[in-house]
């Protein structure tokens, strides 16, 4: 009991503090400032993308005819063909 006692004690202490006021408003706001001034113009990352893109989709096109010729059976039993007329 005397262990149950104290934990009520203990209790009652806290249910007495009072709860420290605190404000976060100025961190948050010069957070805020401070990130507004280091913006970076997005310029040069939406030329880069563009660029990058650009490439992307030639790579794909070459890719995508690449795989189809290569891919097709035909193409290779008709490959010695090729150079030789055929009548």
């Amino acid at each position: 009991m005397d262990t149950l006692k104290g934990i009520e004690k203990l209790a009652q202490k806290a249910r007495e503090e009072r709860t420290p006021v605190f404000g976060v408003a100025e961190k948050v706001l010069l957070q805020i400032c401070s990130e507004s001034k280091q913006t970076v113009g997005f310029m040069v990352f939406n030329l880069f993308a563009g660029l990058s893109a650009a490439a992307a989709s030639i790579i794909l096109l070459l890719a995508i005819n690449t795989w189809t010729y290569l891919s097709n059976p035909m193409m290779e039993f008709l490959a010695p063909l090729q150079e030789a007329p055929l009548w």
